[in-house]
């Protein structure tokens, strides 16, 4: 085993997230001169027997949807598991087989390589499956996303239109509030000025009262005037009429 296949054993066989990305870091580092193709080998060839599926601590409130499916990993690892094997036991054969091994050995060497064929075939198809299955995952994953973006931008729109309705209705009762303010004040005018005239009034009622109550003690002497000179004509003619009624009994 290599040391970038140990380095990324080690990183899947710890918990501690630093350590396992300072192996990777490390293994990362060590294949900068490698090529696509070599590094997919050290990597495929680090990962057999290994167990992708994490465990931590404190499991996930959800379970994410890109994270393979325990089946999936289970019939991977049994394949390549079975595929490592068979290929041991072809060595093997071919070993033999270079030899100088019987016809037995070359029908068995086709037999290995025929079922590491049918091995391989198999792999391949469950890969594909497995590859389907992420693509349909990540679509649902997308349409749901562009779903709730359009939700958000619905809301925000919403949102927008509350906000427009909320600054109509304040501009709306700011008028309302100016209008009022001015009525208030046309009134506060008007009763000044109603006031002012009741003042007027009053002071002109006062007036004519002090002028009825001169001219009713006016009147209140030249009734007694009269009254008195009244009496005084009445006396007189009383005394004009005796003297008359003596002038006539002497006559």
């Amino acid at each position: 085993m290599s040391l970038v296949q140990n380095l990324i054993k080690k990183a899947f066989a710890t918990a501690n997230a630093n350590e396992a990305a300072s192996f990777l870091a490390s293994a990362c580092n060590r294949m900068k001169s490698h090529n696509k193709e070599q590094i997919q080998a050290e990597v495929s060839a680090a990962l057999v027997n290994v167990n992708l599926v994490r465990i931590s601590e404190k499991p996930p409130q959800t379970k994410t949807v890109y994270q393979d499916s325990p089946e999936t990993l289970r019939r991977l690892k049994d394949a390549e598991s079975l595929s490592a094997s068979l290929l041991a036991q072809l060595r093997e054969a071919q070993q033999r087989s270079a030899q100088g091994d019987s016809v037995e050995t070359s029908a068995r060497l086709q037999r290995y390589e025929k079922q590491v064929a049918e091995l391989q075939k198999a792999l391949n198809i469950s890969q594909e499956m497995h590859l389907k299955e992420s693509a349909l995952v990540r679509s649902v994953m997308q349409r749901e996303i562009d779903e709730l973006k359009s939700l958000l931008n619905r809301q925000k729109e919403s949102g927008s239109g509350q906000a427009e309705t909320h600054q109509r209705e304040k501009v709306e009762l700011h008028q309302r509030l100016e209008a009022a303010d001015e009525l208030i004040k046309t009134q506060q005018e008007a009763r000044y000025k109603a006031e002012a005239e009741v003042a007027l009034l009053q002071e002109k009622l006062e007036n004519l009262r002090a002028d009825n109550h001169y001219s009713f003690e006016q009147c209140e002497t030249l009734n007694a005037r009269l009254t008195k000179t009244i009496d005084e004509l009445l006396a007189t003619r009383n005394t004009l009429t005796a003297h008359f009624g003596h002038w006539l009994t002497n006559k």
